[in-house]
């Protein structure tokens, strides 16, 4: 208990030192619309706020045999079946033959399938060691529907270079799957019109019709269907030279004006991986649209906390905007990730209530490259009365929590 109370006070000194006194960094230009995090100051003391009545699962349990590594999960609901999709790898993130699992659930999360394979590997599943180049790996990048059909999607990649610390990575473009209404899935296919050769041992995969390919590469180009992991495009530089990564899919407001956060990345002329992982602001950056996606501000500082970790957003069925994320404004190595937290706004501007979805997340129990301990990665759905978070547990097991919405109006 006394190791719990430091932890807490430690917890709400670096949250108060760290959103207080930020003001320089945020936009105030009066014809730009401005996004506050307030939390703090509307409730104080909310870290204590553990919100009741959730459901946690355990949908995936980590073993060496069938994966020690889970990441990247998503959500779908579609035609009353709910779907949970991540990456899995023996040991390691982002490693040659990563794949993808996936659960399904036809009664509202009440009881789930066992694990099937989604996208199998498109390499050897090997550990990370000097020999891990010139491999290939898949990341999810999540569902989409197209014309009242559903699909997976998974990003591809490989790793090129000299050895692990002088490598970079290559992407080749995208797989999808399409998921049948009884949650069969269909063929795996290119979303490229010119794939790269198959490593040898594995198969080729068709190339989808052209047709799709269109359809999806339109669909993710709107706002509000943004890919957070994506290899292909350049990451985006904010106006104070930081490099931001995994756009958080975009929210409207009510007067018409797209709302889209990212996470820093560090400075663009960081020399060292060190050097860039100190310069983070540990606050999530914005970008808005005026023009209904066609172009975006330059996007700024926020004083959003944020550990520095993939962020998920949503609407609820009242209106209200929320942001699920990692709000500790502190390094993951020194337990930023350790705290799930959902910030909730009525206009989609000022989030002035916050609560903890989770905290202490017990000890890692396998070593992996990139691993961290904490709850990591949330991606969302609401379902009837309910809002479903799926999200990793030290990067090993994979556990979805449901909240009643009823909770959430309580904030």
């Amino acid at each position: 208990m006394k190791s719990l109370t430091i932890i807490l006070l430690f917890t709400i000194t670096t949250l108060i030192s760290g959103c207080k006194g930020n003001e320089s960094a945020i936009d105030t230009d009066p014809d730009h619309p401005q996004l506050l995090w307030t939390a703090m100051e509307e409730t104080k003391g909310f870290i204590y706020r553990v919100i009741p009545n959730t459901r946690t699962i355990t949908l995936y349990s980590a073993t060496p045999e069938d994966g020690s590594f889970s990441h990247h999960g998503h959500l779908a609901y579609f035609k009353g079946i709910m779907y949970a999709y991540w990456d899995n790898h023996l040991r390691d993130e982002n490693e040659s033959g990563q794949r993808g699992l996936m659960a399904i659930s036809s009664d509202q999360g009440k009881t789930w399938s066992p694990f099937q394979e989604l996208f199998s590997p498109v390499d050897k599943r090997l550990p990370a060691s000097e020999k891990c180049i010139n491999t290939r790996f898949l990341t999810a990048n999540g569902f989409i529907e197209i014309e009242e059909e559903l699909y997976a999607i998974t990003d591809v990649a490989e790793w090129i270079g000299e050895n692990l610390q002088n490598r970079t990575r290559k992407g080749f473009g995208r797989l999808a799957r399409h998921i049948f209404e009884d949650g069969s899935p269909g063929e795996i296919v290119w979303l490229t019109k010119n794939p790269p050769p198959p490593v040898e041992g594995f198969s080729q995969f068709p190339v989808a019709d052209p047709e799709l390919i269109r359809k999806i590469d339109q669909y993710l180009t709107l706002p509000g269907n943004e890919v957070q992991l994506n290899f292909t495009s350049p990451h985006p530089l904010s106006d104070d030279n930081h490099i931001l990564a995994e756009p958080v899919p975009a929210w409207k407001l009510d007067n018409g004006t797209w709302v889209k956060l990212y996470r820093d990345g560090g400075i663009k002329d960081a020399k060292t991986s060190k050097e860039s992982e100190d310069s983070r602001s540990r606050r999530n950056y914005v970008s808005f649209s005026l023009d209904n996606g066609e172009t975006w501000t330059t996007p700024v500082r926020t004083n959003f906390p944020d550990a520095g970790a993939r962020t998920n957003a949503g609407k609820l069925p009242d209106g209200q905007v929320y942001v699920i994320n990692n709000f500790l404004p502190m390094d993951p190595k020194q337990g930023g990730r350790a705290m799930l937290g959902i910030s909730l706004s009525a206009d989609g501007l000022t989030f002035d209530r916050a609560a903890v979805i989770r905290f202490l997340p017990p000890p890692m129990r396998f070593e992996g490259r990139a691993k961290s301990v904490g709850f990591q990665y949330p991606h969302s759905v609401v379902v009837d009365d309910h809002l479903w978070i799926i999200y990793t547990v030290n990067k090993e097991d994979v556990q979805l929590t449901s909240i009643p919405l009823e909770e959430l109006k309580k904030i």
